[in-house]
């Protein structure tokens, strides 16, 4: 009878056992259908493989790529650290300061107001000078360092009928002109026809006075070149014609231009028009003087009465005790005011 409370004491926890086994979760306090309960995914440790149906999910997840077009990046703007434009323009050169060496041979420092200047209203005052920027402006490179330099055409009046008519090489500084001009005198009341820049020079073709034509009534034509050497503008080639007369042309047929000559050499070339008393003058420049080292008259072949002819120039450089690059300017000179006609120009190196 001692075996009986015991018995009825391990029913009991028994029976407390199986009901809290059996006891369902409580139910949602939201209305509606209870969804069944999933039972646990059970994972035994094994080094087998699992089945090709199982999916694993590794612990970072890589988002796949968008497959949708970027948008397009936009062009940034222009901002104040960008170059400035480098070529030189007209409005600019109207509107620009200069130093001028006029034909009274003192240097001004003008500033150019739409393309004019005036030193003050009254024409009579003492130093008036007036200046004032032509029609044609011609853009290109004139000392090779590949930026386009300009040409331009000045008109200086000094209070008195006369205008003398200039070209003027404006160099290029970054896209500004430099103050400084290399100018050369074309005539009084030049009329010119037009300027180019070719090969690095200086073209103008013009009206001009020749000899014996009356300051109001020019009726020269002429075509000449200029260069800047040494830092000025240097004339290289002049041809002249009358209405009424051929074209006097100067041509240099050898050596070439820039042959080195280390020994006496000849000069060969034509005229088209013998000049008077079958004179031409030779002058001989270097980089180191403005002035020549020799000038001379040479003959020329030809009839003296206005018809072709040709000549030959022998020169020895040992004479001139220099090495480097010299220039020969031939001229044609008129025997009434001693104005030039007719210029060509050979640059060669003495070694």
């Amino acid at each position: 009878m001692k075996k009986l409370p015991v018995l009825l004491i391990l029913l009991s926890l028994a029976l407390r056992a199986c009901a809290l086994d059996f006891n369902p979760p409580p139910l949602s306090m939201t209305p509606g259908p209870v969804q069944p309960t999933q039972p646990p995914v059970i994972v035994m440790a094994t080094s087998t493989p699992l089945p090709a149906t199982q999916t694993t999910v590794p612990p970072t997840a890589t988002l796949p790529a968008s497959s949708e077009t970027p948008l397009p990046t936009s062009t940034p703007e222009p901002t104040a650290t960008q170059p400035p434009v480098t070529d030189l323009n007209a409005e600019q050169l109207r509107n620009s300061t200069y130093n001028l060496q006029a034909t009274d041979h003192q240097l001004r420092t003008i500033t150019l107001v739409n393309g004019s200047y005036a030193s003050g209203p009254d024409l009579a005052e003492p130093g008036y000078i007036a200046v004032n920027l032509g029609e044609q402006i011609a853009f290109g490179d004139l000392n090779g360092d590949g930026q386009k330099d300009a040409a331009i055409i000045t008109g200086e009046n000094f209070g008195g009928t006369g205008e003398f008519i200039s070209v003027q090489a404006v160099l290029n500084q970054g896209g500004y002109p430099i103050p400084d001009l290399a100018g050369a005198l074309i005539d009084d009341r030049a009329q010119v026809q037009a300027v180019t820049i070719q090969d690095g020079e200086i073209v103008v073709n013009a009206t001009i006075h020749g000899p014996g034509e009356p300051a109001c009534c020019a009726a020269t034509l002429s075509t000449r070149a200029y260069q800047l050497i040494a830092g000025s503008l240097r004339m290289t080639r002049l041809t002249s014609t009358t209405p009424n007369a051929p074209e006097r042309v100067i041509t240099i047929t050898s050596p070439l231009n820039g042959t080195e000559i280390d020994g006496p050499f000849i000069i060969q070339g034509n005229v088209t028009v013998s000049p008077f008393e079958n004179n031409l003058v030779y002058s001989i420049f270097t980089d180191q003087d403005p002035q020549p080292v020799e000038q001379s008259a040479f003959l020329v072949g030809g009839d003296g009465l206005g018809g072709p002819g040709t000549f030959e120039l022998p020169l020895d450089p040992s004479k001139f005790n220099y090495k480097g690059t010299v220039r020969i300017v031939i001229s044609d000179l008129s025997p009434v005011d001693g104005s030039t006609l007719a210029l060509t120009t050979i640059v060669l190196v003495f070694k």
